[in-house]
């Protein structure tokens, strides 16, 4: 081999060799970071914090639809079931005595009766718009009469309720124009308001008067709005208003609760639609926990019970007209 080739294989292993030694060394000479120890926990440390298997906490079935809907009927359905388990200890007739007491079917008629006083006065005043109250008043009247005839026990007026009914549904239907011979009629149905109230039977021939022909969709709304928005809502508005008018409030909740039973009878339009029962359910269930906060004379209870009645309202209207 020449000493030139040599000595370049000689330089080339010492090169390796010095390159290996400075690794090695640079390997024990690096400092290794300082990490912290992982912690100590003892074995029930957190014991009630975590579920042991946070499957079983699990209730229910997932919601597959737009979180919109849902919403949008969450305490429709809610108040469904409060409903539900009212009728389950109140069946047929007796649903009403539940809903609506004799002395508040008393007196909303005697307040109709003032009303109906000041809209039938001459032709011109009804035909210029008063046949309109009228029809009102009159819905209000026959279905009064309706509960009235289906009440389970003896009140006022039980005997002329089953003509009344039919007398003062027909007057109602028949309101939807101002027209003399309408208002002859209402002059007729306004004398025999007044005879109830004198305590006279009336005389006349009850026909079968289904709930739908009683309490006509369109005049019924009106008789709700107004219920909740020149009563309820004034009346439970405060502390004061509250405590003031607490014989007030129990008539007009009454009165809502048993228009939402009516609402969800056989026959009614829409009766057979559960998104629309639902909304009445909801309004009926608001209706009775209004009651309960006048028995337990809690305002706060009272205030967001109507302003549940007035959300059940405004869902419905949204869809239903």
């Amino acid at each position: 081999m020449p000493q030139s080739t040599l000595r370049s294989t000689l330089l080339l292993g010492l090169s390796v060799m010095t390159l290996a030694g400075s690794y090695a060394f640079a390997q024990k000479t690096v400092r290794k970071p300082d990490r912290a120890k992982p912690p100590q926990f003892q074995s029930n440390e957190f014991s009630g914090v975590f579920f042991a298997d946070a499957r079983s906490q699990l209730q229910g079935q997932p919601s597959l639809g737009s979180g919109a809907q849902a919403s949008s009927t969450d305490s429709a359905m809610a108040a469904s079931d409060d409903a539900s388990q009212a009728e389950s200890t109140a069946q047929g007739n007796d649903v009403w005595k539940q809903l609506i007491s004799g002395p508040s079917i008393e007196d909303l008629v005697k307040e109709s009766k003032s009303r109906v006083d000041g809209i039938i006065t001459t032709p011109a005043k009804f035909a210029s718009g008063g046949y309109g109250d009228a029809r009102r008043e009159f819905t209000l009247l026959g279905s009064l009469m309706g509960i009235i005839a289906q009440y389970p026990e003896e009140i006022r007026w039980k005997a002329s309720a089953p003509y009344a009914r039919t007398a003062f549904a027909r007057i109602a239907a028949n309101s939807k124009v101002g027209t003399q011979p309408v208002y002859n009629e209402a002059k007729l149905r306004q004398q025999d308001l007044q005879d109830l109230l004198k305590g006279t039977k009336l005389n006349g021939t009850a026909e079968e008067t289904p709930w739908a022909d009683t309490a006509d969709r369109g005049p019924t709304m009106q008789i709700l709005e107004w219920a909740l928005r020149e009563n309820l809502a004034p009346h439970t508005s405060n502390e004061d208003n509250f405590t003031n008018n607490l014989d007030e409030i129990t008539k007009y909740a009454e009165l809502v609760a048993a228009y939402g039973q009516i609402l969800q009878l056989e026959g009614m339009t829409d009766a057979d639609d559960e998104t629309y029962t639902q909304f009445a359910a909801a309004m009926l269930a608001a209706a009775k926990e209004t009651l309960k906060a006048v028995k337990n004379k809690d305002p706060d209870l009272a205030r967001s019970a109507v302003a549940k009645i007035d959300q059940s309202c405004n869902k419905c209207h949204e869809t239903y007209r």
